[in-house]
């Protein structure tokens, strides 16, 4: 695979020849046509385009604002919480790369003002910022190095979006016949296809300048007007050097040329194509190893996590399992108690017998519980949220037993869904297991978790919540506040990848007055 900087210097040539190519075809296909071209089919065409690149400009100006009030409407954008500083500079380089005219997009909260932008690459920084006071969009135009800008602002709870669009070329001339220059109320020129002086003044008397700053249409047989907008106007100018200079040998000149430039640069554009192709296709390589390493490194996240819960569950058997076995060894006990006083008999052989295989088989169904817990599951099928958050809870019920916690189920709507139920139970069951771990360790009394079922789920516990500092972090891939010993970090991570991905929701936390609470949405 060829370097960056050879491949760049083969395309480099390859589309400077093929322009080349191409720009002496437009010239002399110009000169033959333009030659007959007279002041009323100049008028006429003026006149078709002025309408044209006034709806253009409307129109992109409104897709613009669409979009970037569609992006704040976006769950992550517009959710009243903070984002993650990382997940938004991945969500705004997968907008910057997907939309080819957003130049610059950020948002500022928490007084900082997190932005990517891209010239040859996208770039993202973190600034400190104070918060616009906004209460409407705000719509700014501009027109810079030959570009339409467009910078809108939106604002949002406790935020400001900002996106910056550019549309490039939207002045430049689909006829020949005319030149065009853009100038403000003042005379200075922001965009010209013929002249770099600064403004219109150098060109023009004072006379002919006023009427340019001042009037609508065409005031004069070579010159129209068009009030573009509050801030620009744009001037249409008949190219008659261009017209005066073509002669009949240029004619014959430009067909020669015409002929000659297709039959050079179509093979010289596929030649130099070339390298174009093999490199995508390099890239389209690389992309999939990437994809595979990234599906395997999930994998692998997934087979930790369901580790990580396999040695939780092992304690949940051991609470689970005391209990009975408890029962048992009171029964053992009491054979030798009636041998001694004589009343073992048929009777008390068959009670004893009875009690005995009733606890056995509550600790096998427990092992067959916990079993399919683990097992995976190979297609996805509809199952109810309601019995599968009761199955957690019954997996759970020796430990919650074990710390004398409160479980309060409130039921406002049966719920079914479509997934991998094992996955869903794994969702659960982290996140009650994390709450008990913390009404543990922070020695709460009157220990209690709430789990409300409805159009979302939420769990929520009376430990106190989450620091502030921590709240944006507990979701990312071995993040812990436990001790090595005790927590892997991936239990929350995991967690919101099966929902994020597997179910197409999303799980986020926040603090109420009790504690933390978690908010599953399917």
């Amino acid at each position: 695979m060829k370097k960056n900087s050879e491949f760049k210097f083969d395309l480099t040539i390859a589309f400077a020849l093929f322009a080349f190519l191409i720009i002496i075809v437009v010239i002399y296909i110009s000169i033959y046509f333009f030659t007959n071209i007279e002041n009323e089919n100049f008028q006429q065409n003026v006149i078709l385009y002025a309408k044209n690149l006034v709806k253009e400009y409307k129109t992109k100006k409104q897709k613009a604002v669409n979009k970037a009030i569609a992006i704040s409407k976006s769950p992550l954008i517009s959710s009243e919480f903070n984002i993650n500083e990382n997940l938004l500079f991945g969500v705004f380089k997968l907008i910057l790369s997907s939309e080819d005219n957003i130049y610059k997009i950020s948002l500022i909260q928490n007084n900082k003002n997190i932005y990517c932008k891209k010239n040859n690459s996208i770039a993202c920084l973190i600034n400190q910022s104070q918060k616009p006071k906004l209460k409407t969009l705000i719509l700014k135009e501009n027109i810079k190095n030959h570009n339409v800008v467009f910078n809108i602002s939106v604002p949002l709870k406790n935020k400001v979006l900002n996106i910056v669009y550019k549309y490039k070329n939207i002045f430049e001339k689909y006829n020949d016949m005319f030149n065009i220059m853009v100038i403000d109320k003042k005379g200075k020129i922001y965009y010209s296809d013929f002249t770099n002086v600064k403004y219109i003044y150098d060109i023009y008397g004072y006379p002919v300048v006023d009427l340019m700053k001042k009037s609508q249409g065409f005031i004069s047989n070579d010159i129209y007007v068009l009030n573009f907008n509050n801030k620009y106007n744009v001037i249409f100018l008949q190219n008659k050097k261009l017209i005066r200079e073509t002669s009949d040998i240029s004619k014959k000149l430009a067909i020669v040329m015409m002929i000659l430039s297709v039959f050079v640069a179509v093979p010289l554009g596929i030649f130099f194509s070339r390298p174009l192709y093999n490199y995508y296709n390099e890239l389209d390589k690389r992309i999939d190893k990437e994809v595979a390493k990234v599906k395997e490194n999930e994998q692998l996240l997934m087979q930790q996590s369901k580790l990580a819960a396999l040695g939780e569950m092992l304690g949940n058997i051991a609470h689970q399992w005391r209990h009975p076995l408890t029962h048992l060894s009171l029964l053992i006990q009491n054979i030798e108690i009636a041998y001694k006083k004589n009343k073992i008999d048929e009777k008390y052989i068959q009670n004893f017998k009875n009690k005995a295989i009733k606890q056995i088989e509550y600790m096998s169904k427990t092992i067959d519980d916990f079993r399919n817990f683990f097992k995976e599951d190979k297609e996805k099928k509809e199952f109810n949220i309601n019995e599968s958050v009761k199955e957690v809870l019954f997996l759970l019920e020796g430990r919650l037993k074990n710390y004398n916690i409160d479980v309060e189920l409130i039921e406002k709507k049966e719920k079914n869904i479509i997934g991998f139920k094992n996955e869903f139970l794994q969702v659960i069951m982290n996140i009650i297991n994390n709450a008990i771990d913390v009404l543990n360790e922070r020695n709460i009394k009157n220990k209690k978790i709430w789990i409300k079922i409805g159009e979302k789920i939420e769990i929520e516990d009376n430990a106190g919540g989450i620091r502030k500092d921590l709240i944006d972090k507990i979701f990312e891939p071995y993040f812990t506040t436990k001790f090595q010993s005790q927590g892997t970090g991936i239990g929350l991570y995991m967690s919101k990848i099966i929902v994020t991905k597997h179910f197409n929701g999303n799980l986020d936390a926040y603090n109420s007055n009790n504690g933390a609470v978690f908010v599953i949405k399917i």
